[in-house]
């Protein structure tokens, strides 16, 4: 499922948004870092790919060409994989 990441409001657009495309429940930005699938607030520059340019404001509409609208089932999935997978390398790790 892809949503706004502001109200939640689904987003059921055929691709992704495109870059000053708006969200019909609150007016923000679709295309911007923070509703992208590599946005990650607890890194240096936020991204996830580093060959990224630097974006000033996270919120704010972008032309980056890395977009991808955050799937939130999709990161569920990989947040599990990745427990998973940190449980098991503790496990085995001696």
């Amino acid at each position: 499922m892809r949503k706004c990441y502001k109200c939640g409001t689904s987003w059921v657009g055929a691709g992704d948004p495109r870059p000053r495309q708006v969200c019909e429940g609150c007016g923000a930005y679709l295309h911007s870092c923070i509703n992208c699938h590599q946005f990650d607030a607890h890194i240096t520059n936020s991204c996830k790919l580093s060959h990224t340019t630097f974006v000033g404001s996270r919120h704010a509409a972008n032309y980056c060409d890395e977009f991808r609208m955050i799937n939130y089932a999709l990161r569920s999935i990989e947040a599990r994989t990745q427990r998973a997978r940190s449980v098991w390398e503790q496990l085995f790790q001696k």
